[in-house]
């Protein structure tokens, strides 16, 4: 697949100082995904590329397999390693402070920075949720980036099930609302596309 990209409060510099290998790291996960018809097995796939990656996860997709699919090309990777390495659900925290529990897909510190990724391919409400999520953990000083992937043009994308995508969040919405609704916090928005 390909990808769009919009930085909001951050640039490709400042994602670098984070970590030298982040932005590399998460463009050719993004690259590396297959066409899906739905949207629950490119869930998938970006869940067995990202943990392979060494990402932790707040929750395994539903229906998902015991490994990866052979077009993925992931080798010794299993749910159950997955599950003992990975299921880190601290790491993907919005708040330790707020009574709430509400967390991110994916989580992984870079030295002592936190990124955090969500992969929204729901209604736009699900999107402001996750950037709500983002900046409620960057107000803690625990995160230092919010990755937000989207599809770039559901409707082309899954031209097939046009019905099932009405109201989904994609990559143009999402870069006109972030400047809108003023977030302080340094949010990488990527867009898939075919």
């Amino acid at each position: 697949m390909k990808s769009d990209h919009y930085f909001y409060n951050c640039s490709k510099e400042y994602i670098d100082t984070i970590d030298v290998s982040l932005f590399t790291e998460i463009s050719e996960v993004v690259e590396s995904l297959p066409k899906r018809e739905t949207q629950s097995k490119v869930n998938q796939d970006l869940f067995w590329f990202l943990t392979k990656a060494g990402w932790a996860y707040d929750s395994a997709p539903a229906g998902l397999s015991e490994i990866p699919p052979p077009e993925l090309q992931i080798e010794n990777h299993n749910k159950t390693l997955v599950k003992e390495k990975y299921h880190i659900r601290n790491l993907c925290l919005s708040s330790t402070t707020l009574d709430a529990i509400w967390r991110s897909d994916f989580a992984k510190l870079f030295g002592k920075n936190l990124v955090q990724l969500e992969a929204q391919f729901g209604q736009v409400e699900s999107m402001f949720k996750d950037f709500c999520g983002f900046r409620i953990a960057y107000s803690e000083r625990r995160l230092a980036l919010g990755i937000e992937i989207v599809m770039s043009e559901p409707i082309k994308y899954f031209s097939h099930r046009k019905s099932s995508i009405s109201g989904m969040a994609y990559f143009e919405i999402a870069k006109k609302m972030l400047p809108t609704i003023g977030l302080h916090c340094p949010i990488w928005l990527i867009g898939i596309r075919e």
